[in-house]
C-alpha cells in the first residue's frame, strides 16, 4: 500500500512539473533606457542623476527577483536529482529481485552440491598463472554471487589450496594478513600450493613465519617471486618441513644460495627460473643436488649440464635452457636415472658437444627446441646418441626451430622402431616459463 502511494505522489510531482514547464517562459525585460545609448548628448546632471537612481534602482529589485527565482529553482533541481537517485536505487532493487527470481526457475539451482563444487574447479586460474587473491577473481568471486554458492565455496577446501600471496608496499600488512588467513583457514588442513610474491616492498621474514606458521605442514608446493634485484632475503625455507617442491623466480640468486642449500630432505623437485648457472654456482648450492628428482633451470653451457648429471644422480626429469656451446675435451658420463629430458638451446653447439658424451640408458623422452631457426640439426650426433645411450627411447618431440626432413625421422625410427616422433613447434620450452 505504501509503495503504491509513493508511485502516485512521485507521478503528481512529475506531472505538475511538466505542466509548469510547458507553461513557463522567461520574459526578458526591456532594460532600454534614454542613458543607455552611446554616445549621449543630455547635459543636465541633476535632472540625468536622479533618473539614472532609479533606472539602478529598478534594476537592482529585477536582479533579487531573478536571483530568488534561480535559488529556489537550484533548491527544486537538487530535490528532483536526489528523487531520481532514490528511483534509481528503487529500479536496482526490483531488477535484482527479477534476476534472482527468474535464476530459481534456472536448472542450475537445482544442481546437487557436488555438481556445483566440481563446476567452481573449473573457474579457477591455471596451475600456472599467478593470481593474487582478489574480489573479483575466483574462488573469491565465488562467494558474492548468492548464499548458497558462498556455502558451497566455503565449504569445499579444495578450491582453496592453490592461493597466490602477493605482498605489496605500503602499510597495508594487516589487512592482507586477515585477508590471507581467512584464505588458508578454508583449506581445512588440505595440502597447499602457495604463490608468494613480493611487489617491490620488504620482506619481513617474521611477519610471513607468524602468518604460516600454522599451515607449514600442509605446504607441499611452494613458489616465490621477487619482482625485485637488490637485498633479496635469505628464505625460511627450513621452516617448511613438509615441502616437496620448490621454485623461485629471480633475476639473482645470490642473496638466496645458502637457503637454496639447506633446504630439507623432502624436496624432490627445484625449478629456478630467470638465473642462469655456472659451474662454480652449482658447487655453492651443495649438498641440495643429491636428493633432487626434478630440475628446472639454464645454465650457461653444456659442461654445467654435465656437472648437474653428476651432482643429481637421483635425477629423472630435466628441463634445461642453455645459453652457450664451448668446445672441451668432456669425459664420457653415463647417467642411468634420468627419463626425461628437455633442452632449450639457442645455437647447436651445445647439443653437439652432449650428444658426443652423454649416454642415457633410461631415457624415455626427449624434447628439443631453439630460439635460432637456421642452426643445423645435428643428425648424425644424435644417431650416435642414440646408439651410444642404448635407450628404449619412446617420445621424441622436435620443437620450434629445430627443423628435420621427413627421411632424418625415419631413420630415428628404425633405430626404435617404437619411437613415437612429433613435430611440435608450440611446445613450450625452459625458456617459455
Amino acid at each position: 500500500m505504501t509503495t503504491n502511494s509513493n508511485l502516485s505522489t512521485v507521478s503528481d510531482i512529475l506531472g505538475v512539473l511538466q505542466d509548469i514547464l510547458a507553461r513557463s517562459e522567461v520574459i526578458i525585460p526591456n532594460l532600454e533606457s534614454p542613458y543607455s545609448r552611446f554616445p549621449n548628448t543630455d547635459q543636465s546632471a541633476p535632472h540625468k542623476e536622479q533618473s539614472i537612481g532609479a533606472i539602478i534602482t529598478e534594476h537592482q529589485q529585477q536582479l533579487d527577483t531573478v536571483l530568488h527565482e534561480i535559488s529556489g529553482l537550484e533548491s527544486v533541481m537538487d530535490s528532483i536529482k536526489n528523487l531520481k537517485q532514490q528511483l534509481l536505487a528503487k529500479k536496482n532493487k526490483i531488477t535484482q529481485s527479477m534476476i534472482l527470481h527468474k535464476g530459481l526457475t534456472s536448472g542450475l539451482w537445482r544442481l546437487p552440491t557436488e555438481v556445483v563444487s566440481q563446476i567452481f574447479h573449473f573457474c579457477l586460474p591455471g596451475i600456472d598463472e599467478f593470481e593474487p587473491p582478489s574480489g573479483l577473481d575466483p574462488p573469491v568471486l565465488l562467494t558474492g554471487v548468492c548464499r548458497r554458492w558462498r556455502a558451497i565455496a566455503v565449504a569445499t577446501p579444495s578450491l582453496w589450496c592453490r592461493p597466490s600471496l602477493l605482498f605489496c608496499p605500503g602499510d597495508q600488512w594487516k589487512r592482507q594478513a586477515f585477508c590471507y588467513d581467512s584464505w588458508l583457514q578454508r583449506s581445512q588442513g588440505r595440502p597447499l600450493s602457495l604463490t608468494l610474491c613480493w611487489d617491490d616492498c620488504p620482506y619481513d621474514s617474521d611477519k610471513i613465519r607468524i602468518l604460516l606458521r600454522p599451515y607449514v605442514n600442509q605446504i607441499l608446493s611452494l613458489c616465490i617471486h621477487f619482482s625485485f634485484r637488490e637485498n633479496q632475503p635469505e628464505l625460511l625455507l627450513d621452516s617448511f618441513p613438509a615441502l616437496h617442491e620448490l621454485t623461485i623466480l629471480a633475476s639473482d640468486m645470490t642473496a638466496l644460495r645458502r637457503s637454496i642449500s639447506q633446504l630439507p630432505l623432502t624436496v624432490t623437485s627445484l625449478k629456478l627460473i630467470a638465473s642462469c648457472f655456472t659451474h662454480q654456482m652449482l658447487s655453492s648450492y651443495n649438498p641440495v643436488w643429491t636428493h633432487l628428482t626434478n630440475i628446472v633451470m639454464e645454465v650457461l653451457e653444456p659442461f654445467v649440464v654435465l656437472n648437474l648429471l653428476k651432482l643429481c644422480p637421483n635425477l629423472s626429469s630435466l628441463m634445461i635452457g642453455i645459453m652457450f656451446g664451448n668446445f672441451r675435451n668432456f669425459a664420457h658420463l653415463t647417467h642411468n636415472n634420468l627419463r626425461s629430458l628437455s633442452i632449450a638451446f639457442r645455437h647447436t653447439d651445445p647439443l653437439l658437444e652432449l650428444f658426443k658424451v652423454l649416454s642415457l640408458p633410461n631415457l624415455r623422452v626427449l624434447e628439443t627446441s631453439s630460439s635460432n631457426e637456421t642452426e643445423r640439426w645435428p643428425h648424425e650426433e644424435f644417431k650416435a646418441f642414440m646408439a651410444l645411450s642404448i635407450c628404449s627411447l619412446e617420445s621424441l618431440v622436435l620443437g620450434a626451430g629445430v627443423t628435420t626432413t621427413h627421411g632424418q625421422r625415419a631413420e630415428y625410427i628404425d633405430l626404435i622402431p617404437s619411437l613415437k616422433v612429433v613435430v611440435d613447434p608450440s611446445r613450450p620450452n625452459y625458456y617459455d616459463l
